[in-house]
C-alpha cells in the first residue's frame, strides 16, 4: 500500500515538512511513503468549474495522489486556521481519485493551540472529494522543540516536562500510523465506489 503524505505548508524548509518526514520514517503499516511538498507547486485558485484553472502542477499531483491508498494531510496553525494551500489542495482533489481513501489530519503549531485548524478541516475538508477523514488526529505542539533525533532530543529535552511531551507525540503518531494502515486495508474495496451524489449534503 502507498501513502501519500501531504505538507501544506506554504514555506519551503518549515517545521511542518519536518514533521512530515518525521511521519514518513514512522509509517510502517505502508510499502511506499511519499512526502509532497505543496511549497513546491503552483496551486493557482480554482474558478470552481474548469480543470485548467486547477494549474499544470496539479497535473502532477494527481497522479500521485491516484496511485496512494491513504494520506496524512499536515497543516501548521496560521492566525489559528490551516494554511489557504492545504484548503485549496482539499478543494482540487476529487471523488474520482481520493473518494473513501482515508485520511490522517496533523496539525503544527509552535505554541500550545492547534485545535483550531483540525477543526476547520474537519467541517468541510472532506465534503466533496470524499476522504475518510480517521478518528484520530495528530497536534504537533512546540514544535520546535519536538520530534527531532533521539540524540538531538536527549540533549534539547533535559526538562522532564518537555521530554515527556516528546515521547507522548511519538507514540500518539504511531498509533495513528497503525490505525490509517487499518483503514486503508478495510476502505480498499470502496476506493471505486461512485454514490450518485456528487456533493454531499
Amino acid at each position: 500500500m502507498k501513502l501519500s503524505i501531504i505538507n501544506g505548508s506554504q514555506r519551503k524548509e518549515s517545521q511542518s515538512g519536518r514533521v512530515a518526514q518525521f511521519i514518513k520514517a514512522h509509517s510502517h503499516s505502508f510499502s511506499e511513503v511519499e512526502v509532497i511538498e505543496l511549497a513546491d507547486y503552483s496551486l493557482p485558485f480554482w474558478d470552481g468549474d474548469s480543470i485548467e484553472s486547477k494549474g499544470a502542477d496539479w497535473g502532477v499531483i494527481e497522479p500521485k495522489l491516484a496511485q496512494s491508498q491513504a494520506y496524512v494531510l499536515i497543516t501548521p496553525e496560521w492566525n489559528g486556521m490551516a494554511t489557504p494551500l492545504i484548503k485549496q489542495f482539499l478543494m482540487n482533489a476529487s471523488v474520482p481519485v481520493t473518494g473513501h481513501k482515508p485520511a490522517l489530519l496533523v496539525s503544527v503549531s509552535s505554541g500550545v493551540n492547534g485545535v483550531y485548524p483540525l477543526s476547520e478541516l474537519m467541517v468541510s475538508g472532506n465534503k466533496n472529494n470524499k476522504m475518510v477523514f480517521v478518528p484520530a488526529n495528530i497536534i504537533v505542539r512546540n514544535v520546535d522543540e519536538m520530534l527531532h533525533s533521539e540524540e538531538a532530543s536527549e540533549q534539547a529535552l533535559s526538562k522532564g516536562e518537555l521530554a515527556s511531551r516528546d515521547r507522548a507525540i511519538r507514540e500518539r503518531i504511531a498509533e495513528s500510523l497503525s490505525l490509517l494502515g487499518r483503514y486503508a486495508e478495510l476502505l480498499t474495496p470502496l476506493n471505486d465506489y461512485r454514490d450518485p451524489y456528487g456533493y454531499g449534503m
